[in-house]
């Protein structure tokens, strides 16, 4: 099976990458996954789709609350589809529907103190972005270069889906939605670092807008309730800025990875943090390639809502 090293790279991707390299070869340039779409990836697209389509019925077709959910229900029922989780899970379409009725019970569109950011006069939702990573004419990591891709030779694209653009008190800020099953006293401090947000705010500031700010809201869903919570964290320019160094220093690292044709193992943590990944087998044996056949190749697309939700190549 043939490696195609990704020329559109997201948050998620060198999260992966700088925890274990060798997984990133398997999942993201070898398109490996397990048989079966992921349940949390699902159902979190299915809330996303629902609750921007809910929201655009009553800021830009001015339906009432009510109104607007009987037609996000129909929507959110077609994304859902006849998917069945492959494991026991409290992210049910009963449970998933459910929060998003609580989530508009507690952050009613029209009374949200976050309202959409408008460009041209429309709302902004699912705010995509794609932002070249220019290397200079002398591609020298000593010089501030990021490296080129190695087969295009064009330049690597950072890339990323806000769920929305809002204003908060007169203030810009992005809106994330993260659906979990549980929700901890911590869950606020997981964010102040978070690489995906603050990679938002560098890809935003590289079109005129000055993002600083994101406003993440957890939904825990549970057997017998729904725990709602929201945090603001705020990112700094020099935070910002060695973000931007870091993630060019981590491609470098790809790129001569790529290039020798060998990709570390992490051989630790990575291995059995969040019940083990799907790839020990691989990595358990010298002929990786006669574990192929146990997955399936689902290509990871940044700009979708559920990036692995495309027909399986």
């Amino acid at each position: 099976m043939n490696a195609i090293l990704p020329q559109y790279i997201d948050s998620t991707m060198m999260s992966c990458f700088r925890g274990c390299p060798q997984k990133f070869l398997t999942e993201f340039c070898l398109g490996l996954r397990p048989i079966g779409l992921s349940v949390d990836l699902h159902a979190g697209g299915c809330f996303a789709t629902a609750i921007e389509a809910i929201g655009r019925e009553c800021h830009e077709n001015g339906l009432a609350l009510p109104a607007a959910l009987e037609k996000g229900f129909g929507v959110f029922t077609r994304a859902w589809g006849d998917f069945t989780a492959l494991k026991e899970t409290t992210k049910s379409f009963d449970r998933v529907w459910a929060a998003i009725e609580a989530y508009f019970a507690q952050w009613p569109p029209l009374t949200d103190p976050i309202q959409p950011y408008r460009i041209g006069g429309k709302a902004t939702y699912e705010y995509t972005f794609a932002v070249p990573l220019e290397p200079t004419s002398a591609i020298e990591e000593m010089a501030g270069a990021f490296p080129r891709h190695p087969e295009s030779g064009e330049p690597f694209i950072y890339s990323g889906r806000l769920d929305r653009l809002g204003t908060w008190s007169g203030k810009l800020v992005g809106q994330d939605e993260k659906t979990t099953t549980s929700i901890a006293s911590t869950w606020a401090d997981q964010w102040r670092l978070r690489s995906q947000f603050i990679g938002y705010c560098w890809a935003l500031r590289q079109n005129d807008l000055p993002l600083d700010t994101i406003a993440v809201r957890g939904i825990g869903i549970l057997k017998t309730k729904i725990t709602l919570v929201e945090a603001m964290p705020t990112y700094s320019d020099w935070l910002i800025e060695r973000w931007h160094s870091q993630l060019r220093r981590d491609l470098w690292r790809l790129r001569r990875m790529w290039d020798e044709g060998y990709f570390d193992y992490n051989l630790g943590e990575e291995c059995t943090k969040y019940g083990g990944c799907p790839f020990n087998g691989l990595c358990a044996s010298p002929h990786p390639e006669n574990w192929h056949a146990q997955f399936t190749v689902r290509r990871w697309n940044p700009l979708q809502k559920n990036p692995i939700a495309e027909a399986a190549a």
